[in-house]
């Protein structure tokens, strides 16, 4: 018995630069909850760019890799807890 695919088409696309309400999303909270992350620290400051605030989602990740223990910093990688 073969285990069932996952139907991946109706995710979004991510563009490289997310809104607030786009990063948010991207983390799984509300972009109010995010405010406030972003606020405590929790995730990267946007960036202003042409009038607008921006979150570059690889900063994302990489917030999140530190918090989950998957990277000890951006430079180097943690040990692999699958080797």
């Amino acid at each position: 018995m073969s285990a069932k695919r996952a139907d991946l088409s109706g995710l979004p696309f991510w563009p490289r630069c997310l809104s607030r309400d786009q990063a948010a999303a991207y983390v799984g909270v509300s972009p109010g909850k995010f405010a406030e992350e972003v606020g405590a620290g929790i995730w990267p400051a946007g960036e202003p760019r042409g009038g607008r605030v921006l979150w570059d989602r690889n900063l994302l990740d990489i917030a999140q890799d530190k918090r989950s223990g998957i990277v000890a910093s951006s430079h180097a990688p943690a040990e692999d807890p699958w080797a």
